[in-house]
């Protein structure tokens, strides 16, 4: 009888512990539907993320009851218990339980909201008889590759890395990225593609293009060709090189080892270059493609109730990645083209890099306090709308704004008035649709932090209010010497100095400088 005791209670242990794992994807829905067997509709139903409320029925003759960011993208079955989230996000990874009828919660979900599988390109890292394929994607994603042979379905092997050699028995390759919910595959990438070597040059700069068989002694000839016309030729040792076409007067063969250097690259330089050497069939062939310098990016956020997505400006032939930083701590880089940041997350400050073959450039650093408070100017005497970033498919059950830990406008239920505090009541307005604030006859007393709660969540929306006076009419002094005059502008110590300077008939130059020297000066 003991013995049997304890089986009994291990068994309803293990029961009680096992949390079925579910995936949804981000902006899209998932049912979770409780596993015991309902012979009637249960009388109450409790719905819990974590610990807190998610829905609840108290009674058969009672609505539903949402609570917090569940509002509005969330309905409760009444027969079945099932519980269906709207507009996934990230923000709803965790742990749900459900009570039926009181009891102890013994259906227990952890649901994990991931992205799409991302589109995935394939690098290459070549010697001399093999090539290692490898296919980009981001942490939680699988690789796996589909080998295609003539006229065959492809095979696919679950493995990070491919190796390759030109003379076997596949034909085709294409990478194949999975997540629970979905998966994309790469351009499939044929063995002519994969053992013709990928060059890169920058435009204005040069290359040189090396012939990887080894030689023992000179060549005697040499022949280098562009698609199917010629670019360099030697047809003996005792003879010079010939060049061809827009590449005379800048391309240099050696003698020696074989090698075309071809100086002041464009992207008319772009395309197949194979050589032969004393005679062979071409067996080395090169694709050259000649790019700009990367480009200078610049940071945009899009805002979420729980978090904010950076993007990163750039051109489609750049690849994204993101410096993260930790106070102190070296930079970790993450290559993904976009990054959700959380507010109390452990990185503390972000760059993005935007990278070519040849060359990368980095953003200005963003802090998490400039990414989660926008900075906005007022202008005395004036008025300013604060606008949460949030999206709202439909109006917010409950409102309320603060200005530091002071309270703003408040509103309770659609169906109350607004109240307003302060210095605040009788020059502020409220929005029941969008949530946006609107302040009037602004003074810099108004300056500070504001901030915005919606449906009763955690302020994600922060503001930084700075109200300016107009700008002053400047007046302009100078200090001459025999040869130039220095230009002065008045103005306070907030307002920032650039000059407009213009030539007879032409549209005005902007130079931002504090002081502009002067040699001519043209009064007319």
């Amino acid at each position: 009888m003991t013995g049997g005791g304890v089986v009994v209670l291990l068994t309803v242990l293990l029961v009680h512990h096992c949390s079925a794992q579910e995936y949804g994807k981000t902006g899209g829905s998932i049912t979770l539907t409780p596993r015991i067997k309902l012979s009637t509709p249960p009388n109450t139903i409790l719905w819990k993320w974590g610990t807190k409320k998610v829905a609840e029925k108290d009674s058969p003759d009672l609505p539903t009851d949402y609570y917090g960011w569940f509002q509005g993208r969330t309905t409760l079955d009444d027969n079945t218990g099932s519980l269906t989230i709207y507009r996934l996000s990230s923000g709803d990874d965790g742990d749900y339980s459900v009570e039926i009828n009181g009891q102890l919660k013994v259906d227990k979900y952890h649901l994990i909201v991931k992205d799409d599988a991302t589109i995935p390109e394939i690098s290459k890292d070549c010697s001399a008889t093999e090539c290692t394929l490898k296919c980009s994607g981001s942490a939680d994603e699988n690789v796996s590759w589909l080998k295609m042979k003539n006229g065959n379905n492809p095979e696919e092997e679950a493995v990070p890395t491919l190796k390759v050699v030109e003379n076997g028995e596949f034909t085709k390759f294409q990478c194949k990225l999975s997540k629970p919910l979905s998966y994309k595959t790469s351009k499939i990438m044929t063995l002519q593609e994969i053992f013709q070597a990928q060059e890169y040059g920058k435009t204005g700069g040069s290359i040189t293009l090396t012939p990887r068989i080894k030689l023992s002694t000179p060549p005697n000839t040499i022949l280098w060709k562009w698609g199917t016309k010629k670019v360099a030729e030697k047809d003996r040792p005792d003879l010079p090189t010939d060049y061809y076409g827009w590449f005379q007067g800048r391309t240099t063969l050696d003698d020696n080892t074989g090698s075309l250097t071809i100086y002041r690259l464009s992207s008319g330089d772009d395309g197949d270059y194979s050589v032969e050497i004393n005679g062979q069939l071409k067996v080395d062939k090169y694709q050259l493609i000649v790019k700009d310098d990367a480009t200078i990016p610049e940071i945009s956020k899009d805002y979420s109730a729980t978090e904010c997505t950076l993007k990163c400006s750039g051109s489609a032939d750049e690849n994204v990645s993101w410096l993260k930083m930790k106070n102190g701590n070296n930079p970790e880089e993450e290559a993904v083209p976009t990054l959700k940041v959380v507010e109390n997350g452990e990185f503390t400050k972000f760059q993005c890099k935007l990278s070519k073959p040849l060359s990368y450039k980095t953003s200005k650093i963003m802090t998490l306090q400039e990414i989660f408070q926008a900075q906005e100017y007022g202008k005395t005497g004036g008025s300013i709308t604060l606008t949460p970033r949030i999206k709202l498919s439909t109006p917010p059950n409950t409102i309320l704004w603060k200005w530091g830990t002071k309270k703003v406008a408040e509103k309770d239920s659609p169906d109350l008035p607004t109240d307003y505090y302060g210095w605040f009541q009788g020059r502020t307005t409220l929005d029941d649709n969008t949530g946006s604030l609107t302040i009037y006859r602004l003074s810099s007393g108004d300056d500070g932090d504001y901030s915005v709660e919606i449906n009763g969540q955690l302020k994600v929306d922060k503001y930084h209010l700075i109200v300016k006076d107009d700008a002053t009419i400047p007046e302009i002094s100078n200090d001459c010497s025999a040869t130039e005059c220095t230009l002065k502008c008045s103005g306070s110590a907030d307002e920032n100095v650039s000059w407009l300077k213009m030539k007879n008939g032409n549209n005005p130059e902007e130079e931002a400088v504090p002081t502009l020297k002067s040699r001519f000066m043209n009064l007319n």
